[in-house]
């Protein structure tokens, strides 16, 4: 048995080493790689959650702050931002009648964007900051709500969602 494997042995060290010297004459001195990735156009928001207590609901309120809408897009653009409201742009009351109040919504200086009507798409309008540091821009949102004084008692809420994406 040790008679026919140094034959085979022989044979394949023979083809391996007339591969390997066909290999190494067929090539030149150098070789090339070519690879190609897509990073794709992005915003993202460092907002997370906020929340606001003690909004003025009498009669004289007016434009309320809410917070900041912080972006940064990969693209140098400015965002699109999408906002939809929990209550179809009410803040209900958490009294047994659950009752309405109407508000209207401000994203910098863009006012009165009324959500009841559904989602509102701010295009290409949002602020962004841009560039590998990850530094954002901060639009102000502010609500107003629209109180006539004869509103039931109760605290109302909703909450908005915003939607951060790239144009």
């Amino acid at each position: 048995m040790i008679t026919i494997l140094k034959p085979l042995f022989a044979i394949s060290a023979i083809i391996s080493l007339s591969t390997m010297s066909a290999v190494t004459e067929t090539t030149g001195s150098e070789a090339q790689y070519s690879f190609t990735g897509t990073v794709e156009p992005m915003c993202k928001t460092s907002s997370g959650t906020n929340s606001v207590t003690g909004l003025n609901l009498s009669t004289t309120s007016q434009a309320q702050e809410i917070g900041t809408l912080d972006v940064w897009c990969n693209t140098g653009e400015n965002a699109t931002t999408t906002y939809s409201s929990a209550n179809g742009g009410y803040l209900v009351a958490d009294n047994a009648q659950n009752s309405k109040l109407a508000y209207t919504l401000n994203i910098g200086d863009t006012t009165g964007i009324d959500l009841q009507a559904g989602a509102y798409e701010h295009l290409n309008a949002t602020a962004a900051g841009t560039g590998s540091s990850g530094e954002t821009q901060a639009t102000l949102l502010k609500i107003t709500p629209q109180v006539n004084g004869l509103n039931e008692a109760g605290t109302y809420s909703d909450t908005i969602t915003v939607t951060v994406s790239a144009n």
